[in-house]
């Protein structure tokens, strides 16, 4: 019977929809494995123990109540690691950056050689040695060495570019010799650092990730091979490997862009010296409320403006007035709600010519409209 891992059938061009690339990064999902029906591993996550001897719900987490233990090494056998790696939900952006955090602690001096190691393959079926991987990222550089000794948890975080093949994140010691001087142990004689909430995001805010992030995870959650149909598997895909895992990408969504309409309804749309609108203004604005119609409408902004004649007091009111015609001419013709418009008046404080002629003072007396619009994909 051929092994394949279920999200090895999702093909490119799917689509996700998620924030953290990583499914269960806190662990407090648990799988149930085949074998024995009991809550052995957390689920999206698999160690290279093939145990259950990695996966904790008691002790302190940093969030939650489940965390992940993974072998540094041993005191008698040489060059012993656990690594654990997971799917990623979606393709990466060639190029794009992804901010990666997580946070760890040891009771041992083991957090300077934490690798990060993302790959096109699952790093479960690689028959390299783990000396022979190279990590992305590492730990040391983030690490307070005030701390190092303490056994509390310490937040990790990274800016990691993209080749744009990766298809699954590996964490582990990748330190090429073992530790000297150790001798407090968590599992015999293996002594451990531990994991807890993991998370994988875009840099850009406007990255979206592919459409179906639900249907992959359900993929990835479904895989319930542990223990021995574990090993059966790793066995029989390291001698015939798959095809590669081919994710379906995140997408760069940008922002719709916000143009501005404007429209002067000059002082001959107004009854003299008031702010009623007359009969003759009604055909301009039925022409501009149509061409509305078309747009998806952010907001309204409507100003009303006078000339220098008379008291400020007099003018501000008349320049809000006529601002308010002009509104509730356009609310009916145009179905916005009443928050998209906002009506102001600035009497003569804002004149587009001088207040010496009557030419002058003729085009100061208007009523601007600002009509901002997004436009769509």
């Amino acid at each position: 019977m051929r092994y394949l891992p279920v999200y090895l059938l999702l093909l490119a061009g799917l689509h996700c929809s998620a924030q953290n690339l990583v499914v269960n990064g806190g662990f407090e999902d648990e799988n149930i494995c085949t074998e024995y029906q009991k809550n052995c591993a957390p689920e999206g996550w698999l160690a290279t123990s093939l145990w259950a001897n990695y996966y904790f719900d008691q002790g302190p987490a940093n969030s939650g109540t489940h965390f992940i233990g993974l072998t540094a090494g041993n005191l008698s056998k040489p060059a012993l690691r656990n690594f654990i790696r997971t799917p990623l939900l979606c393709g990466l952006r060639a190029g794009a950056q992804y901010r990666l955090s997580f946070f760890i602690r040891s009771q041992n001096k083991v957090l300077d050689s934490i690798g990060i190691y993302f790959s096109p393959d699952d790093y479960l079926y690689d028959k390299r040695y783990f000396k022979d991987i190279n990590p992305q990222l590492w730990s040391p550089d983030r690490i307070n060495p005030q701390q190092l000794n303490v056994n509390s948890w310490q937040k990790m975080e990274f800016v990691y570019t993209a080749r744009g093949d990766e298809a699954f994140m590996t964490i582990g010691n990748f330190k090429r010799i073992d530790y000297t001087g150790i001798s407090k142990t968590e599992f015999r004689n293996d002594y451990y650092f531990f994991l807890d909430d993991v998370w994988l995001v875009p840099a850009d805010p406007h990255e979206q990730l592919c459409a179906c992030a639900d249907s992959m995870r359900t993929a990835i959650y479904s895989d319930d091979a542990r223990h021995q149909y574990l090993e059966r598997k790793i066995y029989y895909m390291r001698k015939q490997p798959s095809a590669k895992v081919v994710l379906a990408r995140t997408r760069l969504k940008l922002p719709p862009v916000q143009r501005v309409d404007t429209l002067i309804i000059p002082d001959i749309f107004f009854a003299t010296a008031r702010y009623e609108l007359t009969s003759k203004s009604f055909m301009v604005l039925d022409s501009f409320a149509r061409k509305l119609a078309n747009y998806h409408i952010d907001s309204v902004i409507i100003e009303g403006h006078t000339d220098s004649v008379g008291k400020l007091i007099y003018n501000q009111e008349l320049s809000q007035n006529r601002a308010i015609s002009v509104k509730n001419y356009l609310s009916k013709a145009v179905p916005l709600q009443e928050a998209f418009f906002t009506t102001r008046g600035f009497a003569y404080l804002r004149p587009v010519a001088t207040n010496r002629t009557p030419a002058g003072r003729q085009q100061n007396r208007r009523v601007e409209i600002f009509v901002y619009r997004k436009e769509v994909d």
